[in-house]
């Protein structure tokens, strides 16, 4: 019903299972970084739609999110029977853009090592800003959003209600945020673990060399040298630290309060003093 020149805002339909936000209420974001994108947000936007906008992420009428290299894709649950098809995109870096980045990375060893621990570090951002990066929007012009819902307005609600669930999911895994800008966390480390100068072919050679060949001897090679001593059967296994975990980084949407890593690495130490105990009975067994 028209009042007085506008409509009167029709009511969501219930979503049973939609992604909705940890936060109940206040602020969205814990982190940094993920504060910083809110912020980034909100400077640039109508508060009126933002609000329903958190209201729709709360109540979880997004039904689904992706976030890849190429932006962020999602179904938001309005009024009408069919969801509304979203669209982010950052402007991704350029050739040249990504060199620099890999650049500022590479003479900051300890930066890299506390993102592979799932943080931001902050000194990064002012970082990328010396080197003439943005790593954040520094306006609504540098994000391509769209939405299939007829409100004239950008960003309307449906796409609010993602910027706001986006904030949450930069939280837990800030590499995110480098995907929205195109850079994929394996390319990043296989570019920052190798020299930018040398040629494949260079590497390659690299490698090669760096094989140990195998001894003419074959007795050399499947026997033992004389004096050498067996490991002890008994010996306490090296405890596995979660590493392929960790490099693989924290699950985007992750809904426990707990901390996922730490609980895989409390898993790993686990199984392995497990399987210790298990081949110690076995081996009392056959004696």
């Amino acid at each position: 019903m028209a009042y007085y020149g506008w409509y009167k805002p029709a009511s969501p339909k219930k979503v049973d299972n939609g992604i909705k936000t940890q936060s109940k209420r206040g602020a969205f974001a814990k982190q940094w970084w993920g504060k910083e994108w809110i912020s980034r947000l909100e400077r640039f936007n109508d508060s009126a739609r933002l609000a329903r906008g958190r209201s729709y992420a709360r109540q979880g009428q997004v039904t689904g999110l992706e976030v890849t290299s190429k932006g962020v894709a999602a179904k938001v649950q309005g009024s009408r029977a069919r969801p509304y098809s979203v669209s982010i995109r950052l402007t991704p870096y350029s050739t040249e853009e990504w060199q620099r980045f890999v650049g500022v990375l590479g003479e900051n060893p300890i930066l890299v090592a506390r993102m592979l621990g799932g943080e931001m570090p902050e000194g990064i951002d002012r970082l990328c800003s010396k080197a003439g990066l943005s790593l954040f929007p520094k306006s609504f012009k540098d994000i391509e959003a769209t939405c299939s819902c007829p409100d004239y307005a950008n960003p309307c609600k449906h796409l609010a209600a993602v910027f706001y669930l986006l904030a949450e999911a930069f939280d837990r895994d800030p590499f995110l945020l480098l995907t929205l800008r195109g850079i994929e966390k394996d390319a990043l480390f296989k570019a920052l673990g190798g020299s930018r100068t040398d040629t494949p072919e260079q590497q390659t050679r690299k490698k090669r060399k760096s094989i140990e060949p195998l001894p003419v001897d074959a007795d050399a090679f499947w026997g033992s040298p004389e004096g050498a001593t067996l490991p002890a059967l008994h010996q306490q296994p090296v405890i596995a630290s979660a590493i392929l975990v960790r490099k693989l980084g924290p699950i985007p949407f992750w809904r426990s309060g707990r901390n996922f890593l730490a609980d895989m690495e409390t898993t790993y130490k686990a199984a392995s003093s497990c399987i210790f105990d298990l081949r110690q009975e076995n081996e009392r067994a056959i004696e």
